[in-house]
This record gives C-alpha cells, structure tokens and sequence, in this order.
C-alpha cells in the first residue's frame, strides 16, 4: 500500500506543485481554524458570519488544494475538466463544511462535525475526479477509496476535537496540523485508487475546462482565500486590541470604586467614632462641670477668708486658679466638640474684624505678632464668638511652638496674613517655630490625639469642625525645625451688603 502511495506521489505528480498545494492547504486551515474559534466565541449572527467566512476558506482551500494536486497530476495524455462538475466540487465542499461547523458549534458535537467535515473533503474530491475528462477509463480500487475517506473523516474528526479544546495557539496548530493530514491523506489515497487505462476511442467533449483556465480559476479562489485571511487577521488585531482597552478600563473602574469604597468605609468608621467620642465627652463635660464650679467657688470663698490675716498663700492659690482657668477650657472643648451648634453668622468685614481679635490677645514675651492684612474691604459671614475661639487656639499652639524654639527671642514671630484668592478669603497663620513632624501631620485633625502632656488633643479638632462649619476649608503645612502655617479659606461676601458692627 505504501509503495503504490509513494510511487503515485513521487512518479505521476510535479513535486514542485504538490509542495505549492500542501502550501495552500496548510495557509486556508490554519485561517479555518482562526474562524471556527471566533466562531466559537461569537453568539446568533455574529457566529452566521463567521462560519460561513470558515466554510467557504476551507471548503476554497480543499477545492483548491485538489485541483492543484489535480494539475501536478500527470497521466501522460491529456486532461480538461468539466465546468458544471468542477463548479459542483466547490459548492459541495463549502456546503457541507458548514453543515458539520453547525454540528460542531451548535450542538456541541465537534468530533461528529469534524466528521461531516471529512466526508466534504471526500465529497468534493470525487466529484472533482469525476469531472475529468480524458480519453481513458477509469479503474478504481475500493479498497484504497475506504481508506482514503476513513482518513480524511477521523482526521477532521480529530482536529475539531482539538480546536473545542480551547484556544491556544498549541490546540490551533494541532487542529490545522490535522486538517492538513486529512486532506493531503485523502487525496493521495484517493488518487492511488485509480488507475488509468488510455483508450483513444472515447470522445471528450468540447464543454471543458482546459487546465491553463483552470489554474486562473485556482488564483482566484486562492485570493479569496488570502483576502478573508487577512480579514481575520486585521479582525483579530482589533479584537485584541479592544481587549486590552476594555481590560485596563474595567481595570481603572475597579480601582476607582474600591478606592471609593474605602473612603466611604473610612468616612463611616470616622464619624461613628466621633458620634461616640461626642457622646462620652458630653458626659464627662457634664459631670466635670459641677465639681470645678464648686472648687471654683471654694478657692475664691479661701481668698476671701484669708484675706488681713497675713497669711502668704497667694502662689498656691494661683496655681488653683490656673488650674481651674485650664479645666474650664478642657471642659468648653468638650462640649463645643460635643455639641456642634448651629453657627449665628454675621457679614463683617474680615480685616476690622480680625484686628480688633488680634488686639486682645495676649503673647508670651518674646513673641512678635506681625500683621499682614490685604484684604480690605472683602467681607465673609462669620460667627464671631465661634471663629474668635478657632484664631485664639491656632495662635495658642504657634505660641507653644515658638516657646519650645531653640531660635534668639528677637526672632520668633507669627505672622497673621490675609488676601484674596479667587473666590475665597484666606486667612494664613504662620510661625517659625519646632514645627510638626511629618509622620504626625496626617493625624493633627484627629480627636483626642495630642503630642504634648496636657490637654485632651482636642483644639484642632475643634478649629476645623468650626471652619467646616462656616463653609471653609482648612490645611496645615509645616517643616519640622522651621515652621507651620496654617490656611483657613472662607466664602466670599457680597462686597455690596453693608457690614454689621463688631463685636469681637
């Protein structure tokens, strides 16, 4: 059997065109099997288009394949070929095709596909053998005709089995690796079956196909061929690419949302703390309140008594007193902190309102106070008592910066500035004082989080509750050894609106 193969190969056919059709055999399965995937992956007509560009690449590529084996075929008379069965070969193979990818795809049987797919190979290469037209008879062996069928149909049976498997260019290279071994295996199996027997009295007749029309035919097919693979390629490229950009889209949102969804969960997890900070500190403040009232009055009724009678407790007496002052503002904070009432603002005009605060303060020595104030004329709506309170506390912990500066006393100084920026007021405090290390800037807003050991840690909390209130922003920035500065942005007034008086 072999050597009846080898010699059909080797002795009756041009070598040169059986390698141009196992060319063209390998290129139309190969783009066959890149359409049946997509195919594979497309649903309702998208999935119509693309096994019918699979069909007819394969069943032009099996059509094709053959007659160009058909070509090198060299029986040593001559060969035309008949129109209408050539042209039936064709439709057959591309027909039958697709009715076994139908099989394949739609009912999820590729092996019982791929089988319908090997018995259109056969199909359309006995046909083709019909439409031979010669002045011979044609002897067949049926033996090597089963043979040649049984090739071509488990063969596809197998390569569709491959390309079910998944999608990698392995299972794409066995599926094509198959397809080619049965249509290669069946056609020279098939034409080892024959044997032709001359026979000069047989007429053939006029409505042939000559073979040099016949090679036309060939390129063209092999155009389209060509052409609807590089269809799929350029398909494929934009597939991908589309691919990608989805991905790193849908990369992008997922990023977007689980940030967000963190900020919401931090958002939650801050305000219910704060929601319970604010209960506990109403409490304490409550049932602080009473005893540091009666130690209050109770340190003034020893002031009182001792007073003529030589007694010297006066030092003893003001560390009370200091000490009730300071507890009195724990115990404000707690309940400003607390309670969170609702703001009483009035239009001022923020420089004459923030000179008259400025003169009332009280600096340790050594402290300049440098006034900035660029903002004449611009108003804001504030509440004076609220706002007055949140300047006092910045200033108050720039004084305590600057106290613990190693700096000469001629250079410590806190600059109060203001000016317009865009829409906004914005009042900056600065020092040039030890500074916030930038480990403990994040948490400076934090309740309760203090680095020094007095007080509850609760002043500029309390300032940016105040600003939030008034509809100001606030931020810190400091370099730890030179400095702080403190922005509060507030809205902008209608400069038209009368001021009200102040009253700070």
């Amino acid at each position: 059997m072999f050597g009846t193969l080898y010699t059909c190969i080797a002795e009756q056919h041009d070598l040169r065109l059986v390698a141009l059709a196992a060319l063209l055999c390998l290129f139309s399965c190969f783009t066959a099997s890149n359409l049946f995937l997509h195919a594979a992956d497309s649903r309702s007509r998208p999935r119509l288009g693309w096994e019918v560009a699979a069909a007819m690449v394969f069943g032009a590529g099996v059509w094709s394949t053959h007659f160009v084996a058909e070509l090198a075929y060299e029986p040593g008379i001559p060969v035309g070929y008949d129109i209408g069965l050539t042209s039936l070969s064709i439709a057959i193979a591309m027909a039958v095709t697709w009715a076994g990818m139908v099989v394949a795809l739609r009912y999820r049987m590729p092996e019982i596909g791929g089988a319908i797919m090997g018995g259109a190979v056969g199909a359309m290469h006995y046909v083709g053998m019909a439409a031979l037209r010669m002045p011979a008879v044609l002897h067949w062996n049926f033996s090597f005709v089963g043979l040649s069928l049984a090739i071509g149909i488990c063969l596809a049976a197998l390569a569709l089995h491959a390309l079910a498997s998944g999608t990698s260019l392995r299972c794409r290279m066995a599926g094509t690796t198959l397809l080619v071994l049965a249509i290669c295996g069946l056609h020279f199996t098939a034409m080892a079956a024959v044997v032709l027997e001359p026979d000069s009295s047989i007429a053939v007749s006029g409505q042939v196909m000559a073979p040099e029309l016949l090679a036309i035919a060939i390129a063209a097919v092999t155009v389209l061929i060509v052409a609807l693979g590089l269809s799929s390629a350029y398909v494929d490229d934009q597939l991908a690419r589309r691919a990608i950009i989805e991905a790193e889209r849908l990369a992008r949102r997922v990023e977007e949302r689980t940030a967000e969804l963190h900020a919401a969960q931090e958002l939650l997890l801050r305000q219910e703390r704060h929601s319970a900070l604010g209960e506990l500190m109403a409490t304490v403040a409550h049932e602080l309140r009473n005893p540091m009232s009666a130690i209050a009055n109770t340190v003034f009724t020893i002031k009182q008594s001792i007073a003529g009678s030589g007694l010297d407790l006066g030092r003893p007496i003001g560390r009370l007193e200091r000490s009730v002052a300071r507890c009195e503002r724990l115990i404000n904070d707690l309940v400003e902190f607390s309670a969170r009432r609702e703001i009483q603002p009035r239009l001022l005009g923020l420089d004459v309102w923030l000179e008259e605060v400025l003169a009332t303060l009280q600096l340790p020595d050594g402290i300049a106070l440098i006034r900035r104030l660029d903002a004449a004329g611009k108003q804001t709506r504030l509440d004076v008592n609220l706002m007055r309170r949140a300047i006092s506390n910045i200033i108050d912990n720039a004084s305590q910066a600057l106290s613990e500066s190693e700096r000469e006393a001629r250079d410590r100084q806190i600059v109060v500035s203001t000016h317009l920026a865009a829409d906004r007021l914005e009042l900056r405090i600065a020092d040039n004082g030890v500074g916030i290390p930038a480990a403990i800037l994040p948490k400076v807003f934090d309740p309760l989080f203090s680095t020094r050991n007095f007080g509850v840690g609760l002043g500029l909390s309390v300032v940016k509750q105040i600003v939030e209130q008034h509809a100001g922003t606030i931020a810190i920035a400091s370099v730890e050894g030179k400095g702080c500065t403190v922005d509060i942005r507030l809205p902008l007034a209608s400069a038209a609106t009368e001021p009200e008086p102040i009253a700070a």
